[in-house]
């Protein structure tokens, strides 16, 4: 009987251990939106899908739930709106690339709150609710996020005539300043920021990588710069596709102070930088 209890509650301190573990981990997990391809040729389908998690290109499924929205627009800045799959999974679905231009493929998650708090027993605790729901029995918070987030990716359809839709209006925004389809190893990719549909000029982080370059959690090319003002440079010095995350922490409102400490909004961005071919075009039979 006595050791029934100690196994009882060996397995609930566990159980608790790995859902606090799994909530931070959830929260902090970034959503990429990619394209099968990059580049099509008029009338052809190819898939959006999205990573979501530490590893790059594709790491865990994604609930959808997760998702408030999945936008493909066409490059006369036609929207259509996509509907997340119920099951959780990488949520592809197939695109047609119907006339030449520029599209740009959008989506937004739907906010998560994330407190890290002691309780009056002095032991750390962690929740996917906000302070509220903990402010009674704890001691001290010692983090509190809402979460949002925003991802874009580019295709071409066609013969690039130098028309792309920079800015499609996400709360928070990486703005390419150059055709993000006809990049070039070596090249420099210069990002305005936009929150809100301003440039937005305070602090934020960003960092990237490029698929293949490792296999680790969140081990990343370039590792992560501090900066303030609207401008990122990021040096494309490797072919492959691109992920670029940028992300700014800022005070809670008045009217959602007890609620949270920080709003915290993450814009991500994949564009293909495309390598010469290495082999010979093989024989079609």
């Amino acid at each position: 009987m006595r050791r029934t209890y100690l196994y009882s509650i060996v397995f609930s301190a566990a159980w608790v251990f790995m859902f606090v573990a799994y909530a931070e981990v959830a929260l902090a997990h970034s959503l990429y939106i990619q394209s099968g391809r990059h580049r099509v040729t008029e009338g052809k389908k190819t898939p959006l899908f999205f990573a979501y998690g530490h590893h790059f290109p594709v790491d865990d499924g994604v609930r959808s739930n997760k998702l408030a929205s999945i936008k493909v627009y066409d490059p006369a800045n036609n929207v259509m709106e996509l509907t997340p799959r119920s099951e959780t999974c990488l949520q592809s679905h197939m695109v047609e690339y119907e006339k030449p231009g520029t599209y740009v493929l959008t989506a937004e998650t739907n906010p998560g709150h994330y407190t890290k708090w002691v309780d009056k027993k002095g032991r750390d605790r962690s929740t996917i609710k906000p302070m509220s729901a903990v402010k009674g029995k704890a001691s001290k918070i010692v983090k509190s996020l809402y979460s949002k987030q925003y991802a874009k990716s580019y295709v071409r359809c066609g013969d690039p005539d130098g028309k792309f839709a920079a800015r499609v209006g996400l709360p928070l925004e990486l703005v390419p300043m150059q055709d993000p389809t006809t990049l070039k190893q070596g090249d420099v990719l210069t990002l305005k920021i936009y929150r809100e549909g301003k440039p937005y000029t305070g602090e934020g982080h960003w960092d990237a990588t490029y698929g293949g370059y490792s296999t680790e959690s969140e081990d990343l090319y370039h590792s992560g710069v501090d900066v303030k003002g609207d401008t990122i440079k990021v040096a494309l010095d490797q072919p492959g596709k691109w992920f670029i995350r940028y992300y700014i922490k800022t005070d809670a409102t008045a009217e959602k102070k007890d609620e949270y400490l920080k709003l915290k909004q993450t814009a991500t961005l994949v564009v293909l930088v495309p390598n010469e071919r290495k082999q010979l075009q093989p024989a079609h039979n």
